[in-house]
C-alpha cells in the first residue's frame, strides 16, 4: 500500500499549482488600483480551474478508495485494487465516466446560473451601489433598496458585498436582459475610472500563493527522494 505521506505529496503536487495560479490571478485584480468588472460565468470558470486539481485528484482518490473498500470487503485485502484494474477495465471506465459527467454537468449548470452575474473586484460595494443607482436615475427608473435587493416596481438586482475583500457580486433578478446588459456596460465604463485604494486582501492572497509554492516544492522534493529510493 502506498504510504500516506506519498499520497499527501501527490495531492500537493496535483492540487496546489492550479489553486496557486487562481490566487495569483485574484491578487492581480486586487492590486490593479482600480475596479475590475468580471462576468460571473468567467469568474466561476476561473474558480473551477483553480479547484481542478482537487476535482481530478480528489475525485480519482475517492473512486479508488470506494472500489478498494469494495474489493477489500469481497476478498479481504487491498491488493485486489491493483488487480481489479486489469480484470474490470470496463467497470473502471464507466465509473470514471460517470464521475466526469456528474462533475462537468454540475459545473455547467452552475456556470449557466451565473450568466447574469457580475463580480466587481477592488471596489467598495458602496461604489457599485452608487454606480447602478446613477444609471437607473438617468433612465428615469429610480431604484429603492430592500435588504440586498434593489427594486423599481419589480425586483431588478441584488448585490452581495464583501467589504473586507473590496468585492461585490451583482446578481440580476429582473426579467429584462437588455436592461442587464445596459447595467453591465455602464459598470464597465464608469467603475474603472474611480480612484482605487489599498486592498488588504491582496496581501493575504499573495501569502496564499507563497504557501502553495512552498508546499508544491516540498512535496516535489519528497516525491523525488521517494522515487529515487524505490528506483
Amino acid at each position: 500500500m502506498v504510504p500516506f505521506i506519498l499520497v499527501v505529496c501527490l495531492a500537493g503536487v496535483c492540487c496546489l499549482p492550479p489553486l496557486g495560479f487562481y490566487l495569483l490571478w485574484l491578487s492581480h485584480l486586487s492590486r490593479k488600483g482600480r475596479p475590475t468588472v468580471v462576468p460571473g460565468g468567467w469568474d466561476f470558470a476561473a474558480l473551477a480551474a483553480g479547484l481542478s486539481g482537487f476535482l481530478v485528484f480528489g475525485g480519482g482518490l475517492f473512486l479508488a478508495l470506494v472500489r478498494s473498500n469494495v474489493r477489500f470487503g469481497l476478498r479481504g485485502n487491498f491488493n485486489a485494487l491493483r488487480d481489479s484494474w486489469h480484470e474490470e477495465q470496463l467497470a473502471w471506465a464507466l465509473t470514471v465516466a460517470a464521475y466526469a459527467v456528474v462533475v462537468l454537468g454540475g459545473l455547467l449548470l452552475v456556470g449557466l446560473t451565473r450568466r447574469r452575474t457580475l463580480v466587481v473586484y477592488d471596489a467598495d460595494p458602496g461604489q457599485v451601489e452608487a454606480g447602478l443607482a446613477d444609471l437607473f436615475d438617468d433612465l428615469g427608473r429610480p431604484v429603492e433598496r430592500r435588504g440586498n435587493q434593489w427594486v423599481s416596481g419589480t425586483p431588478l438586482y441584488e448585490i452581495e458585498p464583501l467589504a473586507a475583500g473590496r468585492t461585490a457580486t451583482v446578481r440580476w433578478v429582473g426579467d429584462d436582459p437588455r436592461l442587464f446588459h445596459d447595467a453591465a456596460r455602464h459598470l464597465r465604463e464608469t467603475l474603472p475610472a474611480l480612484p482605487g485604494r489599498d486592498n488588504p486582501a491582496a496581501r493575504w492572497l499573495l501569502a496564499g500563493v507563497a504557501v502553495c509554492a512552498v508546499a508544491v516544492g516540498f512535496s516535489s522534493v519528497l516525491l523525488g527522494y521517494a522515487f529515487a529510493v524505490i528506483g
